[in-house]
C-alpha cells in the first residue's frame, strides 16, 4: 500500500522545538554569542514567515557586529557545524528563498553573506551571485572570504566580484577589510597576490586618504596597522603626518612601522627634535632602535645614554647597550651592576639585579639572595631570574619557598625557575596538596603538567577530577586533551613504575573521565 499521501515535508527549521529555538536565539542576541550562528541558520528553513523574518534580524543584528577575526572564525565553524545531518537537497536549493520581500537590504545581505559560508559549494557559488546584486559594501567581506575558497570554481566567482567592486566608492568598506585582505596574502591554497595588488593600488590613489585616515581610527588594532601599511607603500603621507599617527597609535606593532619608516633617512637636527618622545617609548624595539640611532649620531658623548640603558627593563636593550659599550673599550659590566645594587636605592635596582644575572657569575650571588626577601614585588621577580641564571640547581629550595609566595606574580616567576631546575615532583606535588594560596596549588599544578610524557600524566588525571577548585579541574581537562592529541610527537615508551602509576591513576579515577578518554589511554598503555 502506497502511503505517500500522508507523508508531509518537514523543513529544518521546523523539526526544532520552540523552546530550543528561543534558546539559541535568545544566546546571540543577549549574550552575542557569534557561534551560534550556524545552529540559527538551519531555523531560516521554516514555512513560518513570520518566524523566519524574527530569525533573520536576530542574525543580521549579530553579523552585523563581527569583526573580521570572528568572521574567519566564523566561517571555519560553519564548514564543522551545518549540513551534515540534514535532509536537504542543498545543490539544488536557492539562497534567495531564505529571504522575504519586506527584509531590509542590510539584512539580506546579512542572510545571504551567510548563505556563502555553506558547506555545499553549489549553494555558496549561488549565493556569491545572488550576493553580488547589492552594492552596501558589506557584501566585500563575504567575497573576499570566499576569494580563499576550497572550491576553484567559487573562488573564481568570488574573485570576479571583488575585482567589480573595486572602486573609490567601495573604499571605505574595503579598507574596514583590509585584514582579510592581507590574510589572502599568506595564503597557501592559491596564489592572490594579482587581488591583493589591485587592492593596494586602488587604495594607493590620492582619492583613498580620507578613507585611510578613518581605517586609522578604526577600534581594530588590525584595521589601523594595515591602513599604515599602504600609507607608508603609497608614499603620499610625509613624515609630519605619519608622526602625527605615531603619536596617536598605542598598539605597538603598529607603532613600530610607523616609528621605522619615520627613522628611516631621518637627519640629525629631525633626529634631536623627536629624541625626548622616542628614547622613552614604552615598546623595546623602538627604543633598541634609538639607541641605536642615538650611538650612530653621537657616538663621542654615548656613554651616560648607553650606561643608562644598561638598567633597561628590557633585556635586548641591556644586550645592546654592552655591545655598544664595548666598542667605546667599556666592559667591567658587574662592577658597574653590583655599584647600582648596593647603592641604597630602588630606582633602578630590578634592571641592575636582572643585568648581573646576565654578565654575573656564582659568587654574586651572596649579594643577589636577599633581594628574594624584598618587599618590592619585581625586585624579588628579578632576583629569581638573576639566581636562576647563575646557579639554579643549586637554590631549588629558595624557589620552592617562594612558590608559596602571597602574591601571584612572585609565585608564577618561581614555577618558571623550577622549570629550568632538576626539581624534586614529589615535593611540588605536597606544595600543591597544602598550598595555602590557591595561585600557588595552580601554579604547582601547571609546573607538574609540564613533566614529561608519562610522569605528567597521573597528575594531569588528578587535576582533572578536581571537584574543589574549577580552575584547577579545566587545567588539567586541557592538559589531557592536549596529551593525547601531542601522543605520537614523542615516542618515549613508559617504565614498568610509570605503567603502574598511571593503572593506578586509572582504577581510582577512571569513571570521572570521558569514556573515550579512558579507552585511549588504556589503549595506549598496552602500546
Amino acid at each position: 500500500m502506497n502511503w505517500g499521501y500522508l507523508k508531509k515535508e518537514i523543513l529544518p527549521g521546523d523539526g526544532y522545538s520552540k523552546e530550543y529555538k528561543d534558546d539559541v536565539l535568545c544566546a546571540i542576541e543577549k549574550d552575542f554569542d557569534w557561534t551560534s550562528l550556524p545552529e540559527a541558520f538551519t531555523f531560516l528553513l521554516t514555512k513560518s514567515n513570520g518566524e523566519k523574518a524574527r530569525i533573520a534580524e536576530v542574525l543580521h543584528n549579530c553579523v552585523a557586529k563581527l569583526t573580521n577575526s570572528e568572521m574567519v572564525k566564523l566561517d571555519a565553524i560553519f564548514r564543522e557545524r551545518t549540513s551534515i545531518d540534514w535532509h536537504y537537497d542543498w545543490k539544488n536549493a536557492c539562497p534567495s528563498n531564505l529571504l522575504l520581500a519586506n527584509m531590509s537590504v542590510e539584512a539580506k545581505v546579512s542572510i545571504l553573506g551567510l548563505c556563502t559560508l555553506h558547506p555545499n559549494g553549489f549553494y555558496r557559488e549561488k549565493a556569491l551571485q545572488t550576493l553580488g546584486s547589492f552594492e552596501t559594501g558589506r557584501e566585500i567581506s563575504f567575497f573576499l572570504l570566499r576569494c580563499n575558497d576550497w572550491v576553484q570554481e567559487v573562488g573564481s566567482t568570488a574573485k570576479l566580484h571583488v575585482e567589480q567592486s573595486l572602486t573609490i566608492k567601495n573604499a571605505y568598506a574595503i579598507v574596514q577589510n583590509l585584514p582579510i585582505v592581507f590574510k589572502l596574502e599568506k595564503s597557501k591554497r592559491a596564489d592572490h597576490s594579482e587581488i591583493v595588488e589591485k587592492i593596494i593600488e586602488l587604495l594607493s590613489q590620492k582619492e583613498a586618504i580620507p578613507f585611510l585616515d578613518q581605517g586609522s581610527q578604526s577600534i581594530s588594532s588590525h584595521v589601523r596597522f594595515f591602513c599604515y601599511r599602504i600609507m607608508i607603500s603609497s608614499k603620499m603621507f610625509d613624515k609630519n603626518s605619519l608622526l602625527s599617527y605615531f603619536k596617536k597609535e598605542k598598539e605597538p606593532h603598529s607603532r613600530l612601522i610607523l616609528f621605522r619608516e619615520i627613522l628611516n633617512d631621518i637627519k640629525m637636527e629631525e633626529f634631536d627634535e623627536l629624541y625626548p618622545l622616542l628614547a622613552h617609548d614604552t615598546f623595546p624595539k623602538i627604543r633598541l632602535d634609538v639607541l641605536e640611532k642615538y650611538y650612530l649620531f653621537y657616538q663621542e658623548k654615548s656613554l651616560p645614554v648607553l650606561e643608562n640603558a644598561l638598567l633597561d627593563k628590557s633585556g635586548s636593550i641591556r644586550s645592546i647597550a654592552r655591545h655598544l659599550l664595548k666598542k667605546l673599550n667599556v666592559s667591567n659590566f658587574s662592577s658597574y651592576y653590583e655599584k647600582v645594587i648596593t647603592d641604597g636605592s630602588n630606582v633602578n635596582r630590578k634592571g641592575a639585579l636582572l643585568g648581573l644575572g646576565e654578565v654575573g657569575n656564582k659568587d654574586h650571588i651572596p649579594l643577589i639572595l636577599p633581594f628574594l626577601d624584598d618587599d618590592k614585588v619585581g625586585t624579588i621577580k628579578a632576583a629569581i631570574r638573576s639566581v636562576l641564571l647563575l646557579d639554579g640547581n643549586n637554590h631549588k629550595k629558595e624557589f620552592m619557598n617562594l612558590l608559596n609566595h602571597q602574591h601571584s606574580g612572585v609565585s608564577k616567576e618561581a614555577a618558571r625557575a623550577l622549570r629550568f631546575t632538576h626539581y624534586q615532583q614529589d615535593e611540588v606535588f605536597s606544595t600543591y596538596l597544602n598550598a595555602k594560596y590557591s595561585h600557588t596549588r595552580y601554579n604547582a599544578a601547571v609546573l607538574l603538567c609540564s613533566l614529561p610524557k608519562w610522569e605528567s600524566l597521573p597528575y594531569i588525571i588528578i587535576f582533572y577530577v578536581n571537584t574543589e577548585d574549577n580552575a584547577i579541574s579545566q587545567l588539567g581537562k586541557l592538559q589531557l586533551t592536549k596529551w593525547l592529541d601531542t601522543f605520537n610527537r614523542t615516542f618515549q615508551s613508559p617504565t614498568k613504575g610509570q605503567i603502574e602509576c598511571i593503572r593506578q591513576c586509572i582504577m581510582e579515577h577512571g569513571h570521572e573521565l570521558l569514556k573515550e578518554e579512558r579507552v585511549k589511554i588504556e589503549f595506549l598503555l598496552r602500546g
